[in-house]
């Protein structure tokens, strides 16, 4: 790397002294990652403090199948932007990640990116945004929290560039930097605050479940991608026409290498198969290109000239419609949730959503599968009632 690449004191860090030029390097060839990394490593041993912070960037609001274009990086008041479209293996970086606390903001499109393309797991994950939540911060956006906390305004003019594209500009490389620059000081900020709120162990069980998550996520099977959020209200026919348009759709984006929304999105999808299931005229837009309406238009006829027996059929559910007296429960448990979610100043969602406390609910009130041990134990006071009366009306059963 040469001397004008050399990495400047971190701005935040006491003491050190302001950055008079860019304090980043940006890394798009092997040895240079090699050796950036075998530097960073014995940084890290001299100040000791083992923690790194990471973010991606990826392409998917340009592109079918989205990849990986940026890895940004700080480690011991060092920061690299490194080129995944040019390094194939980025292992030797992994493996230095691996040696600390990895700190995200907004860590669950990160470890997707990352499992996806590296097969990689951080070793222990920590997010400044669930920390924020935590602490109850209403504005949780990482710029929103710097200007707060710091003082500067984080430029959001390159949040949806195409990062795919080379070479970067000056403009999208101090913005990317910025993403990891800003997050030791509010790690060390939050951390303080959960220790002295005793929410510390919240906060660590709430980043160790997000990658759980995000793990379980990438392993499920996902049958029937098409049936997307809303179409579980559609009936055979309307789920025909949304299966068709669906591969369509995935057919043409990926011919044209544009994102799937950028052909029709899933509104769009629904709302032509629910207008169809109506009787209603089902017309392509009119701003599409001549071959998409043919095509669309072929859609209709053959769902409308097709065989109803091999239609979709509505997915049925699992368990039959809540009683009187479940309903009542889950009313009570969320009204005693928002409770105590106002007398700790956090949002009611983290303490469990309604629809995870209508599982709670159906499981006769265990929570082993749904919540997490501190939610549970905030919350006891209701399940423990709602155990009692579920007792008490077996008993006379």
């Amino acid at each position: 790397m040469s001397a004008d690449k050399d990495v400047a004191s971190d701005p935040l860090v006491p003491g050190a002294a302001p950055a008079e030029k860019k304090d980043y390097v940006f890394i798009d060839t092997l040895d240079d990652l090699q050796a950036w990394v075998a530097e960073s490593s014995a940084a890290l041993d001299r100040c000791g403090d083992y923690r790194c912070c990471l973010d991606t960037e990826a392409d998917s609001l340009h592109h079918f199948r989205e990849k990986l274009c940026l890895l940004q990086v700080a480690i011991a008041g060092r920061f690299a932007l490194v080129d995944p479209l040019a390094i194939q293996d980025v292992s030797c970086l992994l493996e230095l990640l691996d040696r600390c606390e990895v700190w995200f903001h907004g860590a669950d499109y990160d470890l997707t990116m990352l499992l996806r393309t590296y097969g990689w797991k951080p070793r222990q994950v920590r997010d400044t945004q669930i920390a924020a939540r935590l602490l109850g911060q209403r504005q949780f956006g990482l710029a929103a929290l710097v200007k707060e906390f710091f003082g500067p305004e984080l430029s959001k003019a390159s949040q949806k560039a195409d990062w795919s594209r080379r070479p970067l500009t000056p403009v999208m490389l101090a913005y990317a930097v910025d993403d990891v620059r800003y997050l030791l000081p509010l790690a060390d900020r939050f951390v303080k605050s959960l220790k002295e709120q005793n929410r510390e162990h919240w906060f660590l069980t709430s980043c160790a479940d997000l990658q759980q998550d995000v793990n379980d996520r990438l392993n499920e099977p996902r049958e029937d991608p098409w049936r997307v959020q809303g179409s579980g209200r559609l009936h055979p026919k309307g789920l025909a026409l949304l299966q068709a348009a669906w591969k369509w759709r995935e057919g043409v984006a990926d011919e044209k290498d544009l994102p799937c929304f950028r052909v029709m999105s899933n509104k769009q999808m629904l709302a032509y198969a629910e207008q169809f299931e109506a009787g209603g005229p089902v017309s392509p837009p009119a701003g599409w290109r001549p071959r998409w309406k043919r095509e669309f238009i072929q859609i209709v006829e053959d769902v409308v000239n097709g065989d109803p027996t091999t239609f979709p059929v509505r997915i049925k559910k699992q368990r039959g419609r809540f009683t009187d007296v479940e309903r009542d429960q889950v009313d009570k448990l969320c009204a005693h949730r928002d409770k105590i979610a106002a007398g700790l100043n956090i949002e009611s969602s983290l303490l469990g959503s309604r629809a995870t406390l209508e599982q709670v609910v159906a499981a006769g009130a265990a929570t082993e599968e749904f919540l997490l041990e501190w939610q549970s134990e905030l919350l006891s006071e209701a399940l423990e009632e709602i155990r009692a009366a579920n007792k008490a009306r077996a008993a006379v059963s």
